[in-house]
């Protein structure tokens, strides 16, 4: 029995995943939420910088600029994501406060973005590609000190095993959620969805969903018919290397 089946098939294999006892294996959560989505500003991603990702920031590897919307946050920042050709990369840069700290490594995904202090940060913390002024391509919200954004990218020389989603509308509201995957040098497609009303929606893949290496995953929320609506969402993979 492979690594992968006796992980996917053996009581408690999952927990053996996340306890690094099988070779090759790794798991990722994402998940992400956006607060404010408007009947007429659809299709969003789930992710809090709002509207749709702008992947095509990343059509070449980017420098990173970031900054704080408080002059009290000071701290570490952990940026997480991929390099020119697809390999994990992360860099630890200090804030200062609302200046720019430009990273000295090229990115060409970011996946996460952690606040590292003992404290939660004050501001609204913001990675922008190639500038000062580039494209937001991550942000953390003031208190959450990390990420919320449901996109990632399968790195180089990995299969990624889509294992469940969940996705949840406030009270009173309703949207249609869509998961979207790009293959390299393709266009995004639809690969899951569902309508989901003042509730929550999961799925667990009886056969996980295999996505090749270097595909582009995104949750988008869609056709909401009020104003302001919240929605967040969550998905788990099971990367196995090549």
């Amino acid at each position: 029995m492979s690594m992968l089946q006796s992980a996917i098939r053996l009581p408690g294999g999952m927990i053996g995943v996340a306890a690094n006892h099988f070779d090759g294996l790794s798991f990722i959560h994402k998940f992400g939420a956006n607060f404010d989505i408007d009947n007429n500003s659809e299709p969003e991603t789930v992710w809090t910088g709002g509207g749709l990702y702008p992947w095509d920031a990343f059509d070449t590897e980017q420098t990173l600029y970031v900054a704080s919307s408080s002059e009290n946050d000071d701290a570490q920042l952990l940026i997480e994501g991929l390099d020119a050709d697809y390999y994990e990369i992360s860099e630890t840069v200090t804030l200062n406060g609302t200046n720019s700290v430009q990273t000295t490594s090229l990115f060409k995904r970011v996946s996460r973005m952690i606040y590292d202090d003992g404290s939660t940060n004050e501001g609204t913390l913001t990675a922008r590609a190639g500038a000062s002024d580039g494209t937001l391509v991550a942000q953390v919200d003031a208190g959450f000190s990390q990420t919320l954004m449901c996109v990632y990218t399968v790195p180089a020389n990995n299969t990624a095993y889509l294992m469940a989603g969940d996705f949840s509308v406030q009270k009173n509201k309703d949207a249609q959620v869509k998961f979207f995957v790009r293959p390299e040098g393709k266009s995004f497609r639809i690969a899951h969805m569902a309508e989901v009303f003042e509730s929550s929606y999961r799925y667990d893949f009886p056969i996980p969903l295999p996505i090749p290496e270097k595909t582009d995953l995104e949750v988008r929320a869609d056709n909401v018919e009020n104003n302001s609506t919240r929605v967040t969402a969550n998905f788990d993979l099971l990367l196995e290397t090549n």
